[in-house]
C-alpha cells in the first residue's frame, strides 16, 4: 500500500527466501496450519491512524457498563463461557482495506475476536520476518509505542497476571479435558 516500499520488498523477494522463512516458522513450535503471507503489509501512517480510531470506537462499545447484559443472548447458551469475565482483555480485529468515494484507502472491520493466542504469534511472526526478509527501519508490527521487549513484558502480565508459566498449561489441560488437574 506504500508504492515504494512495495517496489523495494518484491525487487528483494524471492521464492527461496520465502520456503526458508516457512521452514524456520514451522519448526519453532510445530507445523503453523494456515497459509503464512508471503509478504508484511507496508501502511501509510494516516491509514494505521484510521483503524486503531475504528478500534477504539469499538472498545468504547465493548466497556460500556451494560455490554455483557446487552449482548447476553448473542451466543447460544451452550457455547457460553463459564466465569466469563465482563470485558475481554485481548481483542483482534481484521480489517479488510478498501477503496472509498475520495478513491482513499479506507478499513473496513471483517471480525473480532476474543481470545489471546494469536498476540503471542504475531511476536514470532515478526521475529522470523526480520530474520529473512528486509524491513524498513521506521516501520513496526507494534503499535501504541511498544517494542517487542515492552510488548511481551505487556502480554506477560495480562495472560499471567502473577501466576507462574506452567500455569498455563494446567488451565489448558483442564479446559480441554473438563475435568480437575
Amino acid at each position: 500500500m506504500v508504492p515504494e516500499l512495495r517496489a523495494q520488498y518484491n525487487s528483494s523477494f524471492t521464492p527461496e527466501k520465502y520456503e526458508a522463512f516457512l521452514k524456520d516458522l514451522n519448526s519453532q513450535h510445530g507445523p503453523i496450519q494456515f497459509r503464512s503471507a508471503e509478504t508484511p503489509v507496508f501502511i501509510p501512517q494516516y491509514f494505521s491512524d484510521q483503524m486503531i480510531s475504528a478500534c477504539e470506537s469499538i472498545v468504547d462499545v465493548i466497556l460500556q457498563p451494560d455490554f455483557k447484559a446487552l449482548t447476553q443472548n448473542a451466543i447460544p447458551e451452550n457455547l457460553q463461557v463459564l466465569n466469563e469475565d465482563d470485558h475481554p482483555s485481548c481483542i483482534t480485529f481484521d480489517f479488510g482495506v478498501c477503496i472509498n468515494e475520495r478513491n482513499e484507502l479506507e478499513p473496513q472491520l471483517i471480525e473480532m475476536q476474543a481470545f489471546p493466542t494469536l498476540f503471542a504469534f504475531e511476536v514470532l511472526l515478526d521475529d522470523i520476518y526480520h530474520k529473512h526478509f528486509d524491513a524498513p527501519r521506521n516501520y513496526s508490527s507494534y503499535l501504541g509505542g511498544l517494542n517487542r521487549e515492552t510488548y511481551l513484558k505487556l502480554l506477560k502480565e495480562l495472560l499471567l497476571n502473577g501466576h507462574h508459566p506452567n500455569m498455563l498449561f494446567c488451565w489448558r489441560y483442564f479446559l480441554i479435558n473438563k475435568k480437575p488437574v
